[in-house]
Formats: C-alpha cells, sequence, structure tokens
C-alpha cells in the first residue's frame, strides 16, 4: 500500500480514531448483557438440557442439493433428495437404509432459483411419502428445509399474462401437493399424536424470534415455564436490548447443552398465501439450541401450537434427542442422520476432472442431436457454453 496516497492515510487515521470509540461501546454492550443475563437465564428464557446419550434412538435425515449450468440457451439442472435412516444408543450406531429421488433435466432462465427451491421441496415430499406409507415411523424426522412456505418462495409477478400464468401454476401444483400430504399425515405426527413422529426442521433461523415474541406478546407464546419477572425486565429494558442487539443477548445467555424456551412462531407476520395449511392453523414452533464450544446456534421448527405442547411436553426431549444424535463438536455440526444425507446428496454438485454428471449430460445431450441430424445453425456454439 502507498503511503503517499491520500486515501491510505485517510484510512490510517479513521482506524486509529475510530478504535477506542469501538472498544469502548463494545465493552457497554457487553457489561449490559451481563447486567441482565442473570436474570434472563433464571427466569426460563435458557433451559438446560439433560442428555441421555445411552437411550435407542431410530431417526432419519433428509437433505436436497441441486446444480445447474447454461446449457442450450438455458440451463440444465441436477437436483437430489436423500434420506438416511439410522439407529443409534450411545457409541453404537447401525445405519438401516437410504432413500433417494434424483431429477434432472433442462429449463429457462426465467425465476430459475425459484422453481429449483420447488422442484427440491417436491423431491423431499416424495421421500417423505414413501415414509410415511410405511407401517412403522421412525422416532425423530429431521428436515433441512423450512416447514412453512411463506411469501418468499413465490414467484414474481410478471407482465407477460402467459408466462405469470405458467409460475401461477407451477407453484399451485407445489401447494396442492404439500397441502395434501400434511392434510393427510399431520395428525399422526407429534405432538397431535403423542405416540407419533417428531418432524423438525433444522435451519438458520431468526435468532432473535423469542426476545422479540416475548415483549410483544409477553410468556404465553412459550410452552415452558418463563418468570413474569422476565417479561417485565425485557419490556423495561426494551431499548437496552434493541442498543446492544437481541442477537447478542441471547448468544451472551446460550451456552452449550441448553436451549432456548421455546416460542410460536408469530402468526401475524405470516403472509395470508403461506402454506401448507394444515401446519399454518395448528402453529408451529420454534427454539435454538446450542451443542457444543464450537457450535453455531441451530434453530428448531417443529409441528404444533404453544398449547398442544404445554399440554404434552416434551420440549426438552426433542432437544436432547437432537444433542444426543450430534457426535462431533464443530461449527456447522448437525445430529448425525442429516449429516449422512447432506454428504450423501452432494453427489449431485461433485466434480472431477472439472467435469459432473451435467457436464456428462449435456455432452450425451449434444451427441444424440448430432445422432439425430439436427440442424447444425442450431448447434453452433453450444459446445463452448
Amino acid at each position: 500500500m502507498n503511503d503517499h496516497n491520500p486515501l491510505t492515510q485517510e484510512i490510517t487515521a479513521q482506524i486509529q480514531l475510530g478504535l477506542p470509540g469501538t472498544v469502548g461501546k463494545l465493552a457497554r454492550q457487553l457489561r449490559s448483557i451481563d447486567r441482565i443475563a442473570p436474570q434472563l437465564k433464571d427466569g426460563g428464557l435458557v433451559r438446560r438440557l439433560n442428555v441421555d446419550r445411552e437411550q435407542h434412538r431410530r431417526a432419519v435425515g433428509v437433505a436436497v442439493a441441486h446444480r445447474k449450468i447454461s446449457a442450450f440457451g438455458g440451463l440444465l439442472y441436477g437436483a437430489a433428495a436423500l434420506g438416511h435412516e439410522l439407529t443409534a444408543a450411545g457409541g453404537d450406531i447401525a445405519h438401516s437404509r437410504q432413500l433417494s429421488r434424483m431429477d434432472v433435466g433442462d429449463m429457462s432462465l426465467l425465476e430459475a432459483d425459484r422453481r429449483m427451491k420447488w422442484k427440491c421441496y417436491a423431491l423431499v415430499y416424495d421421500l417423505l411419502d414413501e415414509l410415511f406409507s410405511a407401517d412403522t415411523l421412525p422416532e425423530l424426522i429431521i428436515l433441512h428445509l423450512p416447514l412453512v412456505m411463506g411469501k418468499a418462495v413465490y414467484a414474481q409477478v410478471l407482465d407477460d399474462a402467459e408466462t405469470n400464468a405458467q409460475l401461477k401454476r407451477d407453484i399451485g401444483t407445489l401447494k396442492k401437493r404439500l397441502d395434501g400430504f400434511w392434510d393427510r399425515w399431520v395428525e399422526r405426527c407429534y405432538p397431535m399424536d403423542p405416540h407419533g413422529p417428531k418432524v423438525v426442521s433444522l435451519h438458520r433461523g431468526r435468532f432473535g424470534s423469542l426476545l422479540k415474541l416475548v415483549e410483544k406478546r409477553g410468556t404465553e407464546v412459550s410452552p415452558d415455564p418463563i418468570d413474569p419477572q422476565v417479561e417485565a425486565l425485557v419490556r423495561t429494558q426494551w431499548v437496552d436490548v434493541l442498543s446492544v442487539g437481541i442477537d447478542r443477548v441471547l448468544r451472551g445467555i446460550l451456552v452449550p447443552e441448553h436451549r432456548t424456551a421455546a416460542f410460536e412462531q408469530d402468526q401475524d407476520r405470516l403472509d395470508k398465501d403461506a402454506f401448507p395449511r394444515a401446519i399454518v392453523d395448528r402453529g408451529h414452533l420454534g427454539f435454538h439450541y446450542l451443542t457444543g464450544l464450537r457450535g453455531q446456534p441451530v434453530y428448531v421448527e417443529t409441528l404444533g401450537s404453544a398449547a398442544a405442547w404445554a399440554d404434552r411436553g416434551g420440549a426438552d426431549a426433542l432437544a436432547g434427542d437432537l444433542l444426543a444424535l450430534t457426535y462431533f463438536d464443530a461449527r456447522h455440526a448437525l445430529p448425525l442422520p442429516l449429516w449422512y444425507a447432506q454428504s450423501g446428496v452432494e453427489i449431485v454438485k461433485r466434480k472431477e476432472k472439472g467435469r459432473g454428471i451435467l457436464e456428462f449430460y449435456k455432452a450425451e445431450a449434444l451427441r444424440a442431436m448430432r445422432e439425430e441430424q439436427v440442424d447444425q445453425a442450431w448447434l453452433a456454439g453450444w459446445e463452448e457454453e
């Protein structure tokens, strides 16, 4: 870096001037967290988990992966879903079976990212159909996709009526598929059925949702016992909480082998077109847990309202099952069934010597078109894409 450059000098000066202020601000925020954290923890916002790792557990993890490449003026895509079932008790792990679905084809560039997500959802629900059609179900089904889809999954409204109608048909087909599945099976799942499987989704949900809901609606949002003084503290200290940062406050009180109090998703924030309706109407619950010192908080989303979980209990047991199935303390650690499913499905993205499944698919498509003596003008330039 040139020391005589005016911008370089300005950067150096700003760092020297700004550093004390940044350090002082962070120190004040940490002191604020230290002041309110014990009251939040003692009041029930964070719960310690007693994990029985020797308990026998049968679980299935379902993961998806996809990849696309430019080809023939559009895209070639590959999408796959893999389900990995195992039983575990302490250090004894037995792998039972794998289920898989694959979809390869071509598509236009129009809303390609969203349409790929739709295809992934369809593949996951193909696997779930097979799982739920069996006579016996696993105790735990772990997904890596959200249970409820909202406005983000819908395509943008387009000026072209025909294209817009096609996108609406596609999302309508997916919506009908998911609604039909959960209409058939939601009552067979926990907590609606006390003996049914617990269906959970693990993804990076909003870490600050719990405090926002406690400030907005009070302790009724949670099936867990929360001291009313915590509600009063959150409301009276809300400005301080916001100034520190909601996520930073929760990270300051959530320690390994603990979970946050469970909270019912805010129905007011869901748009009217959210689906599947069977889950939306019955409510869905969320909480965060932390596995180890190296891990990050994991967001758990599951079926059922706060009232249903309060009647049945079991949120501690669910979090304990997820912790017991997580055998490694790593930054992105996951329960073992889901980790195996993710590792296996990544073959869709894998390339060897610069070629993957889609490159082979493209080459074979070109070869087949040449053998059919397609007009060479249509093939010109496609080999170089």
